[in-house]
């Protein structure tokens, strides 16, 4: 994988989501890292510290729980462009509570949360920054909170296929199952069914 410009990637990165690059992002140039990660590879491990926010600039990552007889819980996926971290982690200083695991190759850069959580107050456009990472976080897991507790099994697929398509084609079909909560045969089941099989 090539070299990222850091400067040119974030600055655009920001113009996608109508936020501008000015001087207060200035110091964090510095601060931030380009990272590589192979396929199964962990940008995060639970139970360790996490302080940094990634901006992938391509490949897909998987967020999930490991429950404590091991099995694991799919909780999110993202993608290019996309923004993730451990979050809670960063702002609590506890532990990460989930694991964000390399299903292809990734190349992304970060920056340290706890240096955006310094500057949220005093530089407007880092508070936009903040806000716009936040609300777009609360709203995503809003919207599957719902999908999850008001859905059953073939209404989540559904809702799948129509809120991220993209990840049906891109994403294992195990971890698909256990990101709608249901399990592979139960997934196989679903798909024959809609399929007119």
């Amino acid at each position: 994988m090539s070299s990222i410009d850091i400067r040119q990637f974030f600055s655009a990165w920001l113009q996608a989501r109508s936020l501008s690059f000015d001087s207060a992002f200035e110091p964090w140039l510095e601060g931030m890292r380009e990272h590589h990660f192979e396929r199964e590879e962990l940008l995060v491990t639970a139970g360790q510290d996490s302080t940094r926010v990634f901006f992938l600039v391509s490949g897909l990552v998987r967020l999930y729980y490991t429950t404590p007889e091991g099995k694991e819980r799919n909780k999110a996926f993202f993608g290019p462009d996309d923004a993730t971290g451990a979050v809670s982690a960063a702002m609590t200083g506890q532990p990460a509570p989930f694991s964000i695991e390399a299903l292809r190759p990734v190349q992304a850069i970060s920056v340290d949360f706890a240096s955006m959580l310094e500057q949220v107050q005093s530089h407007p456009s880092i508070n936009a920054l903040y806000i716009r990472l936040l609300s777009g976080a609360f709203i995503r897991n809003e919207q599957r909170e719902a999908m999850l507790l008001t859905c059953n099994a073939e209404e989540r697929y559904r809702w799948l296929a129509e809120h991220e398509p993209h990840l049906l084609e891109q994403v294992p079909q195990f971890h698909i199952a256990s990101y709608i909560g249901v399990d592979p045969v139960s997934l196989s089941r679903i798909k024959r069914k809609l399929n007119g099989e």
